[in-house]
């Protein structure tokens, strides 16, 4: 059955909300404040899903899609909207999210670090599958076959389709790929077979400001380039202003965050449960004369915490737990660095620091993902503090 409604806002996931008396539907490939005319495709984990059937009433920030392979691939889902839309859907998102689940409105509206909107991806993951490459369907494991894509550099693309034939006789496996703009890596991952490099280089390096990173197609790397130097800055600014002499990584994956820190400190603790990201971390420490670093592998949610004035925390999607949110409060710690890449499990780790004593001392979105719903958000978090009665000594709570 047809039904016509207004879309009210973008939830996370990209989807617009739609009512319908009592239920509230997501419906995807639509704009904030359109009208449009839907079907009720069924219901997941607990939310009714909806179908576009047109557009009624257009939005002026709807355009179209710059991709051929837009509504099938699925890797983007939001480029029927404007770039300012998006990042203008994407605040909202966060401010829903600290709302309802974290519990509290910043002060003032979040601000927004915004990127070029094509090119920018650092690394690409190919799907093979019987002689045919590209990327997911939406909602799918089929493979779409692409001729290229638009978030990628040109040296990856360009690569990608050079390579098409080492894969014609493939019936299953991935592509690694990971690039500076001009350089890359590559490889072909196999089931039982390993991997096979399509490239003669096997790590790329990367420059920002007095840091060099030599990065494997396999290691974690955050996934705009164009946006690297931007989160080092926010933290760089940071440490700048705390001057710790004790730090720790807690999730450091090649050591992007590391090294700012080992510039800055005394002592540095890096933890770090991939066995090669670990060797991408020992390995960027040597080229960076970074003396003062103990790497120890270890996972950051269940290993015990060192005494540091300052940590920094990059989790997966997943975000912390509370055992180890109750860890950094009961460690002494005067600031928490958050940078995080789910705003829902950010709300939800929020709310645990403030009932333990922290307050949002800064907050910014970083779209470090033009063209889908996703982002980065970059937070610190510090312990509050009072002043006693004797002589307005200043004491931790």
């Amino acid at each position: 059955m047809a039904l016509i409604g207004k879309i009210l806002a973008i939830a996370k996931g990209g989807a617009g909300i739609v009512r319908d008396g009592e239920r509230t539907v997501f419906v995807p490939g639509v704009v904030s404040g359109e009208t449009v005319e839907y079907s009720v495709s069924g219901r997941s984990r607990a939310a009714w899903q909806g179908k576009l059937l047109r557009v009624l009433q257009a939005s002026p920030q709807r355009i179209e899609p710059p991709c051929p392979h837009y509504g099938d691939c699925g890797g983007c889902n939001l480029q029927h909207m404007s770039y300012g839309e998006q990042l203008r859907s994407k605040a909202a998102i966060l401010a829903d999210n600290l709302r309802r689940i974290g519990g509290c409105e910043p002060a003032s509206p979040t601000a927004t670090l915004a990127s070029p909107p094509l090119r920018y991806r650092c690394k690409a993951e190919f799907q093979v599958r019987d002689g045919a490459s590209g990327f997911f369907a939406r909602d799918s494991r089929r493979v779409i076959a692409i001729a290229g894509c638009l978030l990628l550099p040109q040296a990856i693309e360009d690569h990608f389709l050079s390579q098409r034939r080492l894969t014609a006789q493939c019936a299953s496996g991935r592509i690694l790929t990971v690039s500076n703009g001009r350089d890359l890596a590559s490889c072909l991952e196999t089931p039982g077979n390993g991997e096979r490099w399509l490239s003669r280089e096997r790590r790329v390096r990367f420059q920002i400001g007095p840091h060099a990173f030599r990065v494997a197609p396999g290691n974690f790397i955050q996934a705009n380039r164009f946006q690297l130097p931007s989160m080092l800055g926010l933290l760089q600014g940071v440490l700048d202003r705390e001057r710790p002499t004790v730090a720790a990584d807690l999730f450091c994956g090649g050591g992007f965050l590391t090294l700012p820190l080992a510039a800055h400190c005394q002592r540095v603790l890096a933890l770090e449960n991939d066995p090669g990201n670990l060797a991408a971390l020992r390995d960027n420490l040597a080229l960076n004369n970074a003396d003062n670093v103990r790497a120890v592998q270890a996972d950051a949610l269940h290993a015990g915490l060192p005494g540091a004035e300052l940590f920094v925390v990059d989790p997966p999607r997943g975000g912390l737990s509370p055992r180890l949110i109750a860890a950094l409060a009961a460690s002494g710690a005067r600031t928490v660095v958050y940078f995080s890449c789910d705003s829902a499990t950010f709300a939800r780790d929020l709310r645990l620091f403030l009932s333990r004593g922290f307050t949002l001392d800064g907050m910014q979105l970083i779209d470090n993902f033009p063209h889908s719903d996703h982002f980065e958000i970059f937070s610190v978090l510090k312990r509050e503090t009072r002043q006693t009665e004797h002589g307005g000594d200043t004491v931790r709570r």
